[in-house]
Protein backbone atom coordinates (compact mmCIF):
# COMPACT_ATOMS: atom_id res chain seq x y z
CA UNK A 1 0.00 0.00 0.00
CA UNK A 2 2.57 2.34 0.85
CA UNK A 3 4.73 2.46 -2.48
CA UNK A 4 0.92 3.21 -4.11
CA UNK A 5 0.32 5.88 -2.17
CA UNK A 6 3.65 7.26 -2.36
CA UNK A 7 3.12 6.91 -6.54
CA UNK A 8 0.01 9.18 -6.28
CA UNK A 9 1.45 11.64 -3.86
CA UNK A 10 3.91 12.54 -6.78
CA UNK A 11 1.72 12.42 -9.88
CA UNK A 12 0.55 16.03 -9.01
CA UNK A 13 4.03 16.91 -8.73
CA UNK A 14 5.80 15.67 -11.60
CA UNK A 15 8.76 17.60 -12.80
CA UNK A 16 8.15 19.16 -16.23
CA UNK A 17 12.10 18.63 -17.20
CA UNK A 18 13.80 15.52 -17.82
CA UNK A 19 15.11 14.42 -14.07
CA UNK A 20 16.31 11.43 -12.49
CA UNK A 21 15.58 10.19 -8.44
CA UNK A 22 17.20 7.54 -6.88
CA UNK A 23 15.91 6.53 -3.65
CA UNK A 24 16.55 4.05 -1.13
CA UNK A 25 14.01 2.95 2.01
CA UNK A 26 13.66 0.51 4.84
CA UNK A 27 10.69 -0.78 6.93
CA UNK A 28 10.18 -2.74 9.82
CA UNK A 29 6.88 -4.04 10.64
CA UNK A 30 5.56 -5.51 14.20
CA UNK A 31 3.09 -8.72 13.91
CA UNK A 32 1.12 -9.20 16.94
CA UNK A 33 2.06 -13.18 18.28
CA UNK A 34 4.85 -14.64 18.45
CA UNK A 35 6.30 -13.82 14.69
CA UNK A 36 9.27 -12.29 14.13
CA UNK A 37 9.48 -8.20 12.54
CA UNK A 38 9.64 -8.02 8.93
CA UNK A 39 12.05 -5.94 7.37
CA UNK A 40 11.62 -4.27 3.79
CA UNK A 41 14.77 -2.83 1.93
CA UNK A 42 14.57 -1.04 -1.29
CA UNK A 43 16.41 0.81 -3.88
CA UNK A 44 13.95 2.33 -6.81
CA UNK A 45 15.52 4.62 -9.49
CA UNK A 46 13.46 6.47 -12.06
CA UNK A 47 13.71 8.69 -14.95
CA UNK A 48 10.94 11.52 -16.08
CA UNK A 49 11.44 12.56 -19.00
CA UNK A 50 8.11 14.99 -19.39
CA UNK A 51 4.83 15.93 -17.00
CA UNK A 52 3.49 12.01 -17.82
CA UNK A 53 6.35 10.04 -19.43
CA UNK A 54 8.79 8.14 -17.50
CA UNK A 55 10.23 5.17 -16.50
CA UNK A 56 11.69 3.36 -13.60
CA UNK A 57 13.06 0.16 -11.89
CA UNK A 58 14.17 -1.08 -8.46
CA UNK A 59 15.11 -3.72 -6.02
CA UNK A 60 13.64 -4.53 -3.10
CA UNK A 61 15.28 -7.47 -0.22
CA UNK A 62 12.47 -8.75 2.01
CA UNK A 63 12.30 -10.90 5.31
CA UNK A 64 9.12 -12.63 6.62
CA UNK A 65 8.06 -15.59 8.43
CA UNK A 66 11.45 -16.59 8.54
CA UNK A 67 11.92 -16.33 4.83
CA UNK A 68 14.40 -14.34 2.86
CA UNK A 69 14.10 -13.52 -1.30
CA UNK A 70 14.87 -10.44 -3.68
CA UNK A 71 12.03 -8.66 -6.06
CA UNK A 72 13.06 -6.80 -9.12
CA UNK A 73 10.33 -4.51 -10.40
CA UNK A 74 9.86 -2.20 -13.86
CA UNK A 75 7.42 -0.19 -14.67
CA UNK A 76 6.44 2.93 -17.38
CA UNK A 77 4.02 5.62 -18.20
CA UNK A 78 3.44 7.11 -21.25
CA UNK A 79 0.63 9.51 -22.27
CA UNK A 80 -1.56 8.38 -25.07
CA UNK A 81 -3.53 11.75 -25.76
CA UNK A 82 -3.74 14.98 -23.95
CA UNK A 83 -6.12 13.06 -21.22
CA UNK A 84 -5.05 10.00 -21.38
CA UNK A 85 -1.94 8.12 -19.83
CA UNK A 86 -0.77 4.36 -19.91
CA UNK A 87 0.72 2.58 -17.56
CA UNK A 88 2.65 -0.80 -17.26
CA UNK A 89 4.44 -2.62 -14.75
CA UNK A 90 6.06 -5.81 -13.44
CA UNK A 91 8.26 -7.59 -11.13
CA UNK A 92 9.37 -11.22 -10.53
CA UNK A 93 10.67 -12.42 -7.41
CA UNK A 94 14.23 -14.88 -7.09
CA UNK A 95 13.05 -17.28 -4.37
CA UNK A 96 9.10 -16.78 -4.99
CA UNK A 97 8.35 -18.13 -1.70
CA UNK A 98 6.46 -15.36 -0.38
CA UNK A 99 6.39 -12.88 -3.34
CA UNK A 100 4.82 -13.76 -6.51
CA UNK A 101 7.07 -15.61 -8.86
CA UNK A 102 6.19 -12.95 -11.21
CA UNK A 103 3.32 -10.77 -12.14
CA UNK A 104 2.40 -7.77 -14.61
CA UNK A 105 0.02 -4.98 -14.46
CA UNK A 106 -1.12 -2.42 -16.61
CA UNK A 107 -3.20 0.92 -16.16
CA UNK A 108 -5.00 3.21 -18.13
CA UNK A 109 -5.67 6.87 -16.37
CA UNK A 110 -8.44 9.57 -18.22
CA UNK A 111 -8.68 12.90 -17.16
CA UNK A 112 -12.87 13.61 -18.31
CA UNK A 113 -13.36 16.59 -17.03
CA UNK A 114 -11.00 19.51 -14.99
CA UNK A 115 -9.45 18.05 -12.02
CA UNK A 116 -11.27 15.00 -12.37
CA UNK A 117 -9.66 11.47 -13.20
CA UNK A 118 -10.80 7.90 -13.59
CA UNK A 119 -8.07 4.83 -13.20
CA UNK A 120 -9.06 1.58 -14.54
CA UNK A 121 -6.97 -1.48 -14.51
CA UNK A 122 -5.65 -4.96 -13.89
CA UNK A 123 -3.11 -7.11 -12.84
CA UNK A 124 -1.53 -10.74 -12.71
CA UNK A 125 0.51 -12.41 -10.76
CA UNK A 126 1.39 -15.44 -10.39
CA UNK A 127 2.56 -17.40 -6.60
CA UNK A 128 3.93 -21.18 -5.99
CA UNK A 129 0.46 -22.26 -5.60
CA UNK A 130 -2.40 -19.98 -6.95
CA UNK A 131 -2.49 -17.79 -9.82
CA UNK A 132 -3.91 -14.53 -8.80
CA UNK A 133 -6.13 -11.97 -11.21
CA UNK A 134 -6.72 -8.18 -9.91
CA UNK A 135 -8.53 -4.76 -11.34
CA UNK A 136 -9.25 -1.86 -10.16
CA UNK A 137 -11.61 1.12 -10.92
CA UNK A 138 -10.82 4.57 -9.04
CA UNK A 139 -12.28 8.10 -9.11
CA UNK A 140 -9.86 10.54 -8.50
CA UNK A 141 -10.60 14.61 -7.47
CA UNK A 142 -8.45 17.45 -7.31
CA UNK A 143 -9.74 21.07 -5.57
CA UNK A 144 -6.69 23.20 -4.86
CA UNK A 145 -4.02 21.96 -2.95
CA UNK A 146 -5.75 18.57 -1.95
CA UNK A 147 -6.59 15.12 -3.74
CA UNK A 148 -9.48 12.57 -2.94
CA UNK A 149 -10.14 9.28 -4.00
CA UNK A 150 -12.20 6.55 -4.12
CA UNK A 151 -11.37 2.95 -5.35
CA UNK A 152 -12.78 -0.91 -6.06
CA UNK A 153 -10.46 -3.52 -5.71
CA UNK A 154 -10.99 -7.24 -7.16
CA UNK A 155 -8.64 -10.24 -6.80
CA UNK A 156 -9.33 -13.81 -8.13
CA UNK A 157 -7.75 -16.89 -6.85
CA UNK A 158 -9.25 -20.18 -6.07
CA UNK A 159 -12.44 -20.50 -8.14
CA UNK A 160 -13.87 -17.08 -5.53
CA UNK A 161 -13.74 -13.27 -6.35
CA UNK A 162 -12.64 -11.10 -3.59
CA UNK A 163 -13.89 -7.43 -2.75
CA UNK A 164 -12.46 -4.22 -1.30
CA UNK A 165 -12.30 -0.90 -1.00
CA UNK A 166 -9.98 2.29 -0.48
CA UNK A 167 -10.61 5.87 0.53
CA UNK A 168 -7.64 8.18 0.31
CA UNK A 169 -6.86 11.57 1.10
CA UNK A 170 -3.79 13.89 0.56
CA UNK A 171 -2.35 17.54 1.12
CA UNK A 172 0.05 19.19 -1.58
CA UNK A 173 1.65 21.65 0.99
CA UNK A 174 4.67 22.95 -1.52
CA UNK A 175 5.31 22.07 -5.10
CA UNK A 176 6.59 18.66 -4.68
CA UNK A 177 5.83 17.24 -1.07
CA UNK A 178 2.89 15.94 -0.24
CA UNK A 179 0.89 13.57 3.10
CA UNK A 180 -1.89 11.52 2.93
CA UNK A 181 -3.92 8.79 4.57
CA UNK A 182 -5.74 5.91 3.52
CA UNK A 183 -8.11 3.80 4.47
CA UNK A 184 -9.08 0.22 3.39
CA UNK A 185 -11.60 -2.81 4.25
CA UNK A 186 -12.37 -5.67 2.57
CA UNK A 187 -10.99 -9.23 1.39
CA UNK A 188 -7.57 -9.89 -0.67
CA UNK A 189 -5.28 -12.89 -1.76
CA UNK A 190 -2.34 -12.49 1.00
CA UNK A 191 0.70 -14.73 1.32
CA UNK A 192 1.10 -15.93 4.49
CA UNK A 193 4.30 -17.81 6.02
CA UNK A 194 4.35 -19.50 2.07
CA UNK A 195 1.14 -20.15 1.48
CA UNK A 196 -1.59 -18.02 -0.22
CA UNK A 197 -5.09 -17.36 1.08
CA UNK A 198 -8.02 -15.42 0.98
CA UNK A 199 -8.07 -13.08 4.27
CA UNK A 200 -10.31 -10.40 5.42
CA UNK A 201 -8.70 -7.15 5.43
CA UNK A 202 -8.51 -3.73 7.03
CA UNK A 203 -5.70 -1.42 6.84
CA UNK A 204 -4.95 2.77 7.73
CA UNK A 205 -1.14 4.59 6.43
CA UNK A 206 0.13 7.65 6.84
CA UNK A 207 2.57 8.40 3.94
CA UNK A 208 3.98 11.59 2.83
CA UNK A 209 7.19 13.20 0.65
CA UNK A 210 9.24 15.91 1.56
CA UNK A 211 11.57 17.91 -0.44
CA UNK A 212 14.03 20.23 1.67
CA UNK A 213 15.18 21.67 -1.93
CA UNK A 214 15.46 20.74 -5.42
CA UNK A 215 17.35 17.91 -4.97
CA UNK A 216 17.07 15.89 -1.17
CA UNK A 217 13.72 14.78 0.21
CA UNK A 218 12.70 11.91 2.48
CA UNK A 219 9.89 9.76 2.27
CA UNK A 220 7.73 7.94 5.45
CA UNK A 221 5.00 5.68 6.28
CA UNK A 222 3.12 4.45 9.10
CA UNK A 223 0.65 1.60 8.42
CA UNK A 224 -1.11 -0.39 10.86
CA UNK A 225 -3.02 -3.92 8.53
CA UNK A 226 -5.06 -6.74 10.33
CA UNK A 227 -4.99 -9.17 8.41
CA UNK A 228 -8.09 -11.70 9.30
CA UNK A 229 -7.30 -13.69 12.25
CA UNK A 230 -3.70 -14.14 11.24
CA UNK A 231 -2.50 -10.97 12.97
CA UNK A 232 -2.26 -7.29 13.14
CA UNK A 233 0.65 -5.52 11.70
CA UNK A 234 2.03 -2.64 12.88
CA UNK A 235 5.03 -0.64 10.56
CA UNK A 236 7.01 1.76 9.66
CA UNK A 237 8.54 2.74 6.65
CA UNK A 238 11.81 5.81 6.10
CA UNK A 239 13.75 6.46 2.99
CA UNK A 240 15.84 9.34 1.24
CA UNK A 241 15.50 10.14 -2.22
CA UNK A 242 18.54 12.30 -4.76
CA UNK A 243 17.20 13.88 -7.92
CA UNK A 244 19.77 15.08 -10.70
Amino acid sequence: MKAAILAALGCAALPAAAQTTIGISHGIDNLSGPAANWHETSLAVRHQLAQRMGFGGGVTRIERFGISETQFSAGADMPLSDSLTASVDGNASSEHQILARHALGATLQYEFAKGWLVHGGGRSSSYNDVHVNQSLLMLERYVGNYSFSGAWRAARAFGTTAHSGELRGSYYYSDRSAVGLSFAVGKEAANIAGTTRMTSVQSAALVGRHWFDQRWAVTYALASTRQGDFYVRNGVNLGLQAAF
